[in-house]
């Protein structure tokens, strides 16, 4: 299960805190979520202190957004460790 709240909101940036599994079909969910503000012009801020795990298809998802559009924040640092580049 996932769960994305938004937490805060301006002109510029939005802050989405997620909870749970990053995995198979949760995956798209997130992606379409970040999508969804990108489109509005604004960053996302991916609070991840309370993600528990992350799945490979999760992991190439974030790895496709440019980092400066999104960026994961307060992360385990095991899932920090898997989302940094090869």
């Amino acid at each position: 299960m996932l769960r994305i709240t938004q937490v805060i909101s301006t002109a510029s940036l939005v802050t989405l805190k997620v909870e749970g599994r990053i995995a198979a079909e949760w995956v798209e969910v997130l992606e379409r979520e970040c999508l969804r503000w990108l489109e509005t012009g604004r960053r996302v801020d991916l609070d991840f202190a309370e993600v528990s795990t992350i799945d490979h298809s999760g992991v190439a998802m974030l790895r496709r957004f440019p980092g400066r559009l999104v960026k994961i924040v307060n992360a385990a640092p095991f899932i920090s460790a898997l989302l940094v580049q090869p």
